[in-house]
């Protein structure tokens, strides 16, 4: 009876598992950056748990990525502030990449495919000698519209 009662009285405290984002609040912008921007530069932890963050946010993590790939970032997260293994981080570029492709609005994707486009148009016509076609390759309207496949 006596040690039913100071298990029962002992205070408990279940463990917690806490996702903390590594570095200063002065790094963290409010404003979306492109998933695919984070990757250009060297792999941090900050950049790991921004992408494991925005992958669980959009329901993606789970169904995306393996249980061996979710297991490297994590592990990698875990004990690596910055990433110096040539090899570590190829593969870490190939499992956020395809995170990345995943996290991709349908938007974002026709926006992509309609700047390639956009600039073989551009350089098409400043070829045959359109000097103001240079300009099309940074409209926003232009690549969205070849994007779409709307042609006139």
């Amino acid at each position: 009876m006596n040690y039913m009662r100071t298990i029962l009285t002992a205070p408990f405290k279940a463990p917690r598992l806490v996702m903390r984002i590594a570095g200063s609040p002065a790094k963290r912008d409010s404003n979306p950056v492109s998933v695919l921007e984070e990757l250009k530069g060297p792999i941090t932890r900050e950049v790991l748990v921004g992408l494991k963050t925005r992958g669980l946010r959009g329901r993606l993590w789970y169904c995306t990525l393996s249980r061996m790939e979710r297991g490297l970032v994590d592990l990698t997260t875990r004990w690596v502030d910055r990433v110096r293994s040539g090899r570590l981080t190829e593969t870490l570029v190939r499992v956020l990449a395809k995170l990345a492709m995943a996290l991709e609005t349908g938007v974002g994707r026709v926006l992509a495919r309609g700047r390639i486009l956009a600039v073989r148009a551009s350089e098409l016509a400043v070829g045959w000698g359109n000097s103001s076609a240079f300009s099309w390759r940074f409209e926003t309207a232009f690549a969205n519209a070849l994007g779409h496949g709307i042609t006139g």
